[in-house]
């Protein structure tokens, strides 16, 4: 591809910088999570009525929105976009993903918000890429090695309870040394309802919680090094802004990235793993009928406490109905999303295109996208990151990663019993 020159960019892209610009303004006004979430007071109301023994469905009065003048605007996008230019094809998707959660939050609670739902985020029963499995297949596999782990080692970290302030403070110093030119603030919530959430500027902790030793490493890596890092380097962008949007086609690639992280940097354990499977089935419990206090007793039944089977329940009913069927099925993209990581930078290293990982942080991209906008960052359309996670920035330590993957998943588990052991594994 022929250098960019930035005096003839209305040329070099036919307009689509209006359509950018455009996304971005309808993006900043709509935040799907934070229209879908429950107010704390849902979870005050039934934990204390689950504790008197006579527990009550949330009963959740959904506010009405009207997002005719978006849908209007993002309509105009999708036909402008439509042609083969590359950039032109990923403001499209991109556009078409956020009229789909238009669409989603328009009809809360309603069987169209399960299809659209469904449209960006899948369900439990979809295959993994390059496989003939499940993401059910995937969380049955974890939950079990978890169970038979736990025969002879304790799945539970260290019972020590460390505070959001002392996490607050580990995260300022870490952020620090990495994002220099930024200022990125860790608050403490009140209201929250997940243990964390960070935006582009800004990462909260829940308060009134207690934090393992291993919840600031995976904090650090999953929603620093990746959700805020990919938001900040597409918002030092200098054309296509849209880099620096969640958009919600970007979310399954985004958590698997994220979870992925947790996985090279040694910040996941077994439990994490098992926590993430239990709500793939649980999201497919909740599909198939089970109501909210169904879904609730089986994390609590699984080992979680009361406030964190709450927050994991009340991720998977938000915008639907507790009674069951219609449901929120975000939570099924952590365990696909990091097959899926994991697989696509297995491909790169082995097709010798691992500077695709550049491209995947130079903003919130799916794996599609930055191979269809490789050649943009080549010729200067699109920037080099800003910032690089530690991981990635040491690029022979994770080819060494890869490498090894590789190469040991030619070696069979099942033949090696005449190795270490005379019988077969249940």
């Amino acid at each position: 591809m022929k250098p960019f020159d930035p005096n003839n960019v209305e040329v070099e892209l036919k307009g689509y910088l209006d359509c950018d610009a455009e996304l971005v303004a309808i993006a900043r006004e709509f935040k799907i999570l934070a229209l879908i979430e429950w107010p704390k007071v849902v979870q005050d109301e039934f934990l204390t009525s689950y504790s008197q023994g006579q527990p009550k469905i949330p009963v959740i009065d959904y506010p009405k929105y009207d997002h005719a003048e978006p849908l209007a605007k993002l309509e105009k996008i999708i036909k402008a976009t439509d042609t083969k230019h590359p950039v032109a094809q990923y403001l499209n998707q991109t556009a078409k993903s956020y009229f789909s959660a238009h669409k989603l939050v328009e009809n809360l609670s309603k069987p169209e918000m399960l299809q659209h739902s469904l449209d960006l985020y899948g369900r439990p029963g979809d295959k993994i890429a390059g496989t003939q499995f499940t993401s059910i297949d995937a969380a049955n596999f974890f939950i079990e090695t978890a169970a038979q782990f736990s025969e002879y080692f304790s799945l539970e970290n260290e019972e020590i309870c460390i505070l959001a302030d002392t996490i607050k403070d580990q995260l300022d110093g870490a952020i620090k040394k990495v994002i220099t030119d930024d200022k990125v603030d860790v608050f403490i919530d009140e209201t929250l309802v997940p243990k964390a959430a960070a935006g582009v500027s800004r990462v909260r902790l829940r308060s009134g919680t207690c934090f393992s030793p291993f919840d600031f490493k995976q904090l650090l890596e999953h929603e620093v090094f990746v959700h805020t890092l990919t938001a900040l380097n597409g918002k030092h962008q200098k054309y296509l802004q849209t880099l620096s949007l969640g958009s919600p086609r970007t979310t399954a690639v985004q958590e698997g990235l994220a979870t992925f992280a947790e996985l090279v940097t040694a910040s996941i354990d077994l439990n994490r793993l098992k926590r993430i499977a239990l709500r793939v089935l649980a999201v497919d419990m909740a599909l198939n009928g089970a109501n909210f206090i169904e879904v609730f007793e089986y994390f609590l039944n699984n080992g979680q406490n009361k406030i964190e089977s709450y927050s994991s329940t009340q991720r998977i009913f938000r915008a639907g109905d507790p009674k069951g069927k219609i449901v929120f099925t975000k939570d099924c993209v952590y365990l696909d999303g990091l097959l899926h990581t994991h697989s696509f930078f297995r491909w790169a290293m082995k097709n010798q295109k691992l500077h695709l990982s550049q491209v995947m942080f130079s903003g919130r991209l799916t794996f599609d996208d930055a191979e269809m906008l490789a050649p943009f960052m080549e010729c200067g359309l699109i920037l080099q990151p800003k910032y690089l996670p530690p991981w990635l920035s040491q690029v022979p330590v994770l080819g060494g990663y890869l490498a090894f993957s590789l190469f040991a998943n030619k070696i069979s588990v099942s033949h090696l019993n005449k190795t270490f052991g005379a019988t077969d594994t249940p």
